[in-house]
C-alpha cells in the first residue's frame, strides 16, 4: 500500500512536495521528484538531501505516513512532523 501511496506521489502532475516520516522519528523533507528514487519492484527508497549532500536509504515497512504538501523546508516547523492541536 505504502508502495503505491510513494508511487503516486512521486508522479503526482503538479507534483506537491511531501515529507516521508519513520519508525524512529525522522522527518524527510522530498522538495522535489528529482530528489528521490523508488527502484522498480523493491520497497527502498532513495531520498537525496540538499543539505549536506547524503542520501538517505529508507526501508519503505519502516515508513509511517506522508505528509503531503509541507513545503520540505526545515525551518517553521517542528521538525518531528506533528502539528500543534488548535486549541
Amino acid at each position: 500500500m505504502l508502495i503505491d501511496q510513494l508511487d503516486n506521489l512521486l508522479d503526482a502532475k503538479p507534483f506537491q512536495p511531501f515529507r516521508v516520516l519513520t519508525a524512529d522519528g525522522l522527518s524527510i523533507p522530498v522538495k522535489s521528484p528529482e530528489f528521490a528514487w523508488h527502484p522498480p519492484a523493491s520497497r527502498m527508497l532513495w531520498v537525496y538531501a540538499e543539505r549536506g549532500d547524503k542520501a538517505h536509504l529508507i526501508d519503505l515497512q519502516l515508513v509511517t505516513q506522508f505528509i503531503i504538501g509541507h513545503d520540505g523546508g526545515g525551518g517553521g516547523g517542528r521538525g518531528n512532523g506533528s502539528r500543534r492541536r488548535a486549541k
